[in-house]
């Protein structure tokens, strides 16, 4: 194949750029994950959605935050869809006493957690977890995106298509919500002297 020709091939065109990106994703997904071979799957969603839509993404612009705004809203579509399906038994341990057949058809698809909610919440607080959700959406999503995901403000304002005066503005007023609602916290008893 001549060079004029593979740069007419899509798939050669997404695998030179896309393939950079790749150890960058993996360690997001891992972060969401915390899971080696779930995170390897989200990778190649990301990816496969990414060529897909590779005829969308617009040269000169960042295609790792596209990559990684991609690989995020895969992996909350599949979060958000794992919580409505009903819990499953486990197929491989045999174990089926009545009281889990009962249990399993009695379960509502809403009530399942997934392992990362489960993990989630044994990791932080409701105090915290409540703290957030009282945060509006945009900050929230600003803080999470900076403080959680580690990415850096000019990550987060491309990604959301912002400016970065935008993004310290609503991070810095997202801390001091949380700081403010979280001042309780982590005080200490004060000490009475003897």
């Amino acid at each position: 194949m001549d060079p004029a020709q593979e740069e007419e091939d899509p798939k050669k065109t997404f695998e030179r750029h896309a393939l950079p990106a790749v150890d960058m994703l993996y360690r997001q997904a891992m972060k969401y994950t915390n899971n080696p071979f779930d995170a390897e799957d989200l990778v190649q969603d990301t990816f496969e959605k990414g060529f897909k839509a590779f005829s969308s993404f617009k040269p000169g612009t960042n295609l790792e935050a596209w990559l990684s705004t991609i690989l995020k809203n895969t992996y909350f579509n599949q979060y958000h869809k794992a919580q409505r399906r009903p819990k499953k038994l486990d197929a491989f341990s045999g174990d089926y006493s009545d009281s889990k057949l009962y249990q399993a058809g009695k379960m509502n698809p809403g009530s399942a957690k997934s392992s990362e909610q489960a993990y989630m919440d044994g990791l932080i607080s409701k105090d915290i977890l409540d703290a957030l959700k009282r945060l509006p959406e945009e900050r929230r999503k600003i803080f999470i995106e900076t403080a959680v995901d580690g990415k850096s403000y000019k990550q987060v304002a491309e990604e959301n298509n912002i400016k970065i005066g935008t993004v310290m503005s609503r991070l810095n007023r997202a801390r001091t919500q949380l700081k403010k609602d979280l001042s309780g916290y982590a005080s200490l008893p004060k000490l009475k002297a003897e």
